[in-house]
């Protein structure tokens, strides 16, 4: 059997300004620090990622493991990634001039306080889960009872995988493939469909797809009964469809030879959003009403699913929206400059593909190169719209550009997932050498999404024209900044970046100089035509 040791008393010594120093104690197997405030030590400090760090005890020692953050951590003065801790050991987040925590555990456990494993072992049941348990399901544990069956206890742990998985998903295609598979699990069905409303098309249209017969994937649910679970917001349970007074007479009824059929509305609190059909076509086997309560029950469950979505997706607009009105008053300032930032925001979404990253952190990323430059608010319009080169103090003002987007940006409450933000945006100017500012970060120090914003916003700034210069040609900026390779910009961000340009950017251009040149031409051409129209006819 196996065991392990009792944990030892251990302590964080952590000096905070307001309050002197203070200590906290290091309970449980695992404890979380980082910026966010659900860590066990939270750490207000836009250099500490949100869930930065944490210390484990492993049944013998306590290992301190940094979590993959942006800027690294620091044990006694190195930087760490894992390592096992021992008492009077210093630990840094962030920068090596960062708030410091001490770590104190003079006591080692002995076998002797050794306990059984089995005894910590526990089941838990997240009641956040349970609160979406609708009345269908509760009615079937109800009548469950001492005669459960297998079929039962089946659809119990559908609905409850139902429950668990869909709310997690983030994509309307996901949830209603996830949605129909566990259908199918559960019921006798041959085919089956799932139907969201379309607004623009004012209509019912397919999302996902299932058939077992010949039919294929592709076929016509009835349209009487579709419309009718949509419109009225009810569940429809046709034993024998043929014989139906309700649908017997229905051309798609009868074309289809659909024996048993039901529908279930997929609605939240707000609003239905489609439907869920299934329907049998070549057996006997006929539904049941306890059939329907497991169809309305899943359908339920995709309902909230889809008002979570759909909040989510709205929620993201607003944000993308209020992005891109920031952006836009930095832009404004400078007719030379309009666009500046929306191009950075592009062209850094675009290279971080090459480097492999998930569309959500693309677009993430793209809202911090939106805001890259949001800190010229605070630069003297005539140092910005300055045609000639600028003065050394002219130079330390606009450097100071970055300082402010940082200051302004964290005093906005971002959603969770943009809790970095600030700190990639502001972090353009650094240089993986250490030369660079306002922070003076090194190497690994520097976010990837600022080493990625940086290049985009050199190669944008030099292929566009500015009040001291004109643009230069693509493959020259492309040079300069692989002269910049390993000094200025990491060298993965200027291999994607390489490949960007030349795979798109370039072609892009070389598309629209075309269609401008045809536009031209046809222009040209009109007025020509034009004219000789207007020319009397020669005599004869």
């Amino acid at each position: 059997m196996s065991v392990e040791r009792q944990q030892p008393i251990a302590t964080l010594d952590i000096f905070d300004p307001d309050v002197g120093m203070r200590s906290v104690s290091l309970k449980g197997s695992s404890f979380r620090l980082g910026r966010h405030r659900d860590n066990d030590l939270k750490i207000p400090d836009n250099f500490v990622s949100r869930h930065h760090a944490e210390i484990t005890f492993d049944g013998s020692n306590f290992v301190f493991k940094d979590n993959g953050s942006s800027c690294g951590s620091f044990v006694n003065g190195r930087k760490t990634d894992e390592k096992v801790l021992r008492d009077g050991d210093s630990i840094r987040l962030g920068r090596k001039d960062a708030r410091e925590l001490t770590f104190h555990c003079a006591s080692v456990p002995s076998e002797e306080s050794a306990v059984d494993d089995q005894q910590r072992i526990m089941t838990v049941i997240d009641e956040t889960q349970t609160r979406f348990l609708n009345t269908s399901l509760l009615k079937m544990i109800s009548t469950a009872e001492l005669t459960t069956t297998t079929g039962t206890v089946d659809r119990l742990s559908a609905l409850y995988e139902a429950t668990s998985v869909m709310l997690s998903l983030k994509d309307l295609q996901d949830v209603s493939e996830k949605l129909l598979n566990l259908v199918f699990e559960n019921l006798t069905c041959e085919r089956g469909v799932i139907m969201v409303y379309d607004q623009k098309l004012a209509s019912l249209q397919p999302q996902v797809m299932r058939s077992t017969v010949d039919s294929g994937n592709s076929f016509a649910p009835s349209r009487a009964i579709t419309e009718r679970a949509y419109n009225e917001n009810v569940a429809v349970l046709s034993m024998d469809a043929s014989t139906d007074s309700r649908f017997a007479s229905r051309e798609s009824i009868i074309l289809q030879a659909i024996r048993s059929v039901m529908c279930a509305p997929i609605a939240s609190s707000t609003r239905v959003w489609g439907v869920l059909y299934v329907d049998i076509v070549t057996t006997k086997k006929t539904f049941e009403q306890e059939d329907l309560e497991f169809l309305l029950a899943m359908a339920r469950q995709a309902g909230i699913a889809m008002e979570n979505l759909n909040l989510v997706t709205e929620q993201q607009k607003m944000i993308e929206s209020f992005i891109r009105a920031l952006a836009a008053s930095i832009d404004a300032r400078d007719d030379l400059t309009a666009g500046h930032s929306a191009r950075v925001g592009r062209y850094s979404s675009a290279i971080a593909k090459y480097m492999g990253w998930t569309a959500d952190d693309r677009k993430r990323l793209y809202y911090a190169g939106l805001l890259h430059d949001y800190g010229k608010i605070g630069t003297r319009e005539a140092i910005l719209c300055k045609p000639g080169k600028l003065t050394p103090e002219e130079y330390e003002h606009i450097k100071e550009h970055p300082g402010h987007t940082m200051r302004i940006l964290s005093q906005i409450h971002f959603t969770e997932d943009l809790q970095d933000l600030p700190l990639v945006a502001s972090s353009h100017h650094e240089k993986v050498d250490g030369t660079g500012y306002p922070y003076g970060l090194v190497s690994d120090q520097i976010p990837l999404g600022s080493k990625i914003i940086a290049v985009a916003d050199f190669f944008d700034a030099l292929t566009h024209k500015r009040h001291y210069r004109e643009p230069m040609p693509i493959e020259e900026v492309i040079q300069l900044v692989k002269e910049q390779n390993g000094t200025s910009f990491e060298p993965s961000v200027v291999d994607a970046f390489e490949q960007f340009v030349r795979k798109e950017y370039i072609p892009n251009q070389e598309k629209r100089a075309a269609r401008e040149a045809s536009r031209r031409t046809s222009v040209t051409t009109g007025d020509v035509a034009s004219v000789a129209g207007e020319m009397p006819a020669p005599s004869v």
